[in-house]
């Protein structure tokens, strides 16, 4: 079969991987449909990551067909199948993985990151991903592009949750790329009088927010001064306690979320922030710890997603509670995976896709 295996920054080539076929009764063989593009792989085809070792395949999002009648414990699959996938394989022994938040597993890895992911004609799946449920059907309307978009819908699902009951308003979502959007729908499904503001930077993206429901979008510009935004802080003239997600990889996003937090406001950190080195206690880190204390603002973190989550993701879909259709750009084969990477960076879209794979 022919993968993109990525070889260190700004270095991805399309290969032949000749022992995919060779036994291994710990995995099971895919063939992939389509693979969406993330920030993450974006961010990692530029600059590398602290998780990953090249050469490894990329990509997480991904929606498979069964290729061999797989049945166990927690699943019954025929060939033929169409699947999506979670991306996460942990080691069902520690604390987190006995309490289902296996995306928490303290020794987990993940597909498309440190296990070979879904840039590539077929993949092998861990049969322990299998056993916790992590394989997930496709209607038969759900296309295979919006089919491996259900992976970043699950994780904003999963960021939901860490905020339940959610009896607060205004909500601010600072990024207006696919992820802040189907926080946006997500919210407006929850309560549709909810008011919502998206901040972003791309005018085209942000219309696109606007006409699926937020009640205002900014234009944000990093060079102006964060008094324009006081306004934020109120709606219709009343100050109360808001949410703001943070939903992008920008570190500025952090200071302003947090100058935008009222008391007893929430700032629920959802993308990994670009530049930072893990465990590196000596950067600078812009954020006044008074503002947390005196304003008594609660900072939620949110990772990855949980089967669960990918299950409810997909029944939303299936009965036309959200549109991921819109959200699907630009299509690309896997022999163009260098332009898919420079379409989802560029910003010019929403969701690249990789979607065909025979070349």
């Amino acid at each position: 079969m022919y993968a993109a295996f990525f070889h260190g920054p700004n270095d991805i080539k399309l290969e032949k991987m000749d022992d995919m076929w060779k036994p291994d009764g710990d995995s099971k063989i895919l063939r992939v449909l389509s693979c969406s593009v993330c920030s993450y792989d974006v961010r990692t085809f530029r600059t590398g990551s602290f998780k990953v070792k090249p050469p490894v395949i990329l990509g997480h999002e991904i929606c498979a067909e069964i290729i061999d009648d797989y049945n166990g414990t927690n699943y019954n699959l025929r060939s033929g199948s169409r699947v999506t996938i979670y991306p996460i394989v942990p080691c069902l022994k520690c604390w987190y993985c006995n309490s289902n938040n296996f995306n928490l597993c303290m020794n987990l890895r993940e597909i498309g990151s440190t296990l070979n992911g879904g840039f590539a004609e077929y993949i092998r799946i861990p049969s322990r991903v299998f056993e916790i449920g992590g394989i997930v059907p496709v209607p038969d309307r759900v296309s295979n592009e919006e089919a491996s978009l259900i992976e970043p819908l699950a994780c904003c699902i999963n960021g939901m949750n860490q905020i339940k009951p959610m009896n607060f308003e205004p909500i601010i979502i600072i990024g207006d790329g696919p992820i802040g959007i189907m926080q946006l729908q997500l919210l407006k499904r929850f309560n549709p009088q909810i008011h919502v503001t998206v901040i972003g930077k791309i005018k085209h993206r942000l219309e696109t927010a606007e006409r699926l429901g937020a009640n205002r979008i900014i234009a944000f510009n990093e060079n102006d001064q964060v008094d324009s935004y006081k306004k934020l802080k109120e709606i219709e003239g009343s100050i109360k306690p808001n949410l703001i997600f943070v939903s992008n990889n920008n570190p500025s996003s952090l200071t302003l979320a947090f100058y935008l937090a009222n008391k007893n406001g929430k700032v629920i950190i959802f993308s990994g922030i670009k530049n930072r080195q893990e465990h590196s206690f000596s950067e600078p880190f812009n954020i006044d710890p008074n503002i947390i204390h005196y304003g008594q603002i609660s900072v939620y973190g949110s990772f990855s997603s949980n089967p669960d989550n990918l299950r409810e993701a997909m029944k939303l879909v299936y009965e036309g509670e959200l549109n991921l259709k819109n959200l699907v750009t630009d299509t690309f084969s896997l022999d163009n995976i260098d332009n898919a990477l420079r379409a989802a960076e560029s910003f010019k879209g929403l969701k690249s896709v990789i979607n065909k794979f025979d070349f």
